[in-house]
This record gives structure tokens, C-alpha cells and sequence, in this order.
């Protein structure tokens, strides 16, 4: 199995459980509050440790990132390549999440945001020989990281979430896939229908794959002028929060372990599929077991 490279933000989460979101001007009061550990980096490092893949996590955390640090730790990620940066406070994600699961959340950027180019060039020296890389939208100088794997022909996966300007124009034709929900896709692409996004981002970025996600309705994978849809396992959701994170980790771990892409978005949809039905981020990501006995 080869070994997995994620470079990605780690955040404190904390979601406002509210009756409804709010309209513009409104104030809604909360029913409840839950903290827990995320960040789309650690998330996915998470999910792919837990689906059994070796993985280490390339980012930052402040001095305040102990709480963080112990939980990668614990969940079997490498941490040797995330740096603590004392003068800065680790990234926080406030979620609000709404009773019908309709949801926002607002990123305030912290120490992710501020991994060195160093760091990112140990990393790859590495790591990037027999390991897949992943990156998010949140990793500043996004862009070099994609050529410095590009040039050294090492597999990797982008997500560029959240799409801001500068993901916008991130060589992502360089990369090996593109995996984006519907609404990021629509940022790039300016296209609603899921078809005419996915041939907008071929023609965008000609070359890596493309796998498309549309919540609970499944996902597309696309690649080469064919298509197969995968369809989302039906639960009862009730927060789904990280469940795009650990579809990416499943996705990933699997394909690390030689399983073809669309089988490995399948036990991928099965993962995010449990992970809906739990509170919390890095909390809900499931065991490989769990995951197995629901297939």
C-alpha cells in the first residue's frame, strides 16, 4: 500500500446547533454548542487513517494547538511535518447548523496558513516517492506544492475548498484529480448543471480526473470522456459536517491500497454515508470496520 501526504488546515470547530438559520438581520438563539477537533486536512489525514492507510499531515498549528496535536496523534497520523507556531492561534471554524441540516460555516484562517515553503519542500522530498498527495484550498502556496509534485511525478489529488483567488489559479491542470462539490464547482465554472460543469472543467484543466460531489445525491467521476455516477448510500442524516472530508480520506486510502477509482468512491460514499449520522467532525469520521460491516 503506498502512503498518503495531506496538505491541509487543522482547526478547532465549533458548531451552533440552531431551530433554523437565521435570515440577514435576525438573531437566532442556539439549542446547543459542540467543540471538537477538524480542519479539511486533519479531517481527511483522519479518514484515511482510520480506513487503514499510513498517512502524515503537512501543516501548522498555534500555540494553542496541544488539544489538536494529541488528537492526530492518537488517531494515527504522522505529525512530525506539522509545525507549532507559538506567536499564532490554530485556524477556527464556527459551523451553524440548522435542524433540516442546511448549514454555514465561517473559517478563520490561523497558523494553516502560515506553513513555510521549507516545510512544504521537506515534506515533498519525503514523501512524494511512494505517496499520494492531497491538498486543500486552505494551504497557502497551494500552487507550488502542485508543481513541485507535478515535477516529480508523484500522484496527487487536489480540492480546491474553499475557492478563493488564489485556489482560482492554481495550476490544477497538473494535478492527478480534481475532487469539488457542485457549489465550488460552480465558482469555477459559472455553470449550475453538473454536466456542464464537469465538461467546463475538462476543457479548464485538461488532464487529471474529475470527480464531482453532490451531497446526498451522490458523484460523479469523469475522466477520458467517460462518466459513472455513484450513488449515495440513503441514512438519516443528522449533521454532515466532515462527511465530505471523509469520503476524500476513504476515497483515498483505498486507491492507495491498489483498489480502482470508482470501487474506492464507492466504499468512500459508504464511509461518508455513517458519518452523517453522528455529530461532530473529527469525531464522526468511522472505523474501517464499521465501514466494512455496512457494505
Amino acid at each position: 500500500m503506498k502512503g498518503i501526504v495531506v496538505f491541509g488546515s487543522i482547526s478547532y470547530d465549533r458548531t451552533l446547533h440552531l431551530p433554523r438559520l437565521p435570515a440577514a438581520g435576525e438573531g437566532v438563539m442556539a439549542t446547543a454548542v459542540t467543540h471538537s477537533v477538524g480542519g479539511k486536512g486533519a479531517n481527511v489525514a483522519v479518514a484515511a487513517a482510520r480506513a487503514g492507510a499510513s498517512v502524515a499531515l503537512v501543516s501548522a498549528v498555534g500555540g494553542d494547538g496541544e488539544r489538536a496535536m494529541l488528537e492526530l496523534r492518537s488517531a494515527g497520523v504522522d505529525v512530525s511535518h506539522v509545525a507549532v507556531l507559538p506567536e499564532l492561534a490554530t485556524a477556527e471554524v464556527v459551523i451553524h447548523l440548522a435542524a433540516d441540516q442546511s448549514e454555514f460555516g465561517i473559517t478563520v484562517p490561523g497558523a494553516d496558513r502560515h506553513v513555510t515553503l521549507k516545510a512544504m519542500d521537506d515534506a515533498i522530498s519525503t514523501f512524494s516517492g511512494g505517496h499520494i498527495g492531497y491538498l486543500d484550498g486552505m494551504v497557502n502556496d497551494g500552487g507550488y506544492v502542485i508543481r513541485a509534485m507535478s515535477q516529480r511525478g508523484a500522484p496527487l489529488v487536489v480540492n480546491p475548498s474553499p475557492v478563493h483567488p488564489d485556489v482560482a489559479q492554481w495550476p490544477m491542470e497538473l494535478a492527478t484529480i480534481i475532487m469539488l462539490n457542485s457549489g465550488e464547482a460552480r465558482t469555477l465554472t459559472g455553470h449550475d448543471d453538473e454536466h456542464s460543469q464537469l465538461d467546463a472543467l475538462h476543457l479548464r484543466y485538461p488532464g487529471p480526473a474529475i470527480i464531482l460531489t453532490l451531497g446526498p445525491r451522490g458523484a460523479w467521476w469523469s475522466h477520458r470522456g467517460e462518466k459513472e455516477f455513484i450513488p449515495t448510500v440513503q441514512v438519516s442524516a443528522i449533521d454532515s459536517t466532515a462527511a465530505g472530508d471523509t469520503f476524500a480520506g476513504y476515497f483515498l486510502a483505498a486507491i492507495a491500497s491498489g483498489i480502482g477509482s470508482v470501487d474506492a468512491l464507492k466504499l468512500a460514499s459508504r464511509a461518508a454515508a455513517i458519518c452523517v449520522t453522528r455529530h461532530g467532525s473529527m469525531h464522526s469520521i468511522p472505523l474501517r470496520a464499521e465501514v466494512m460491516r455496512a457494505g
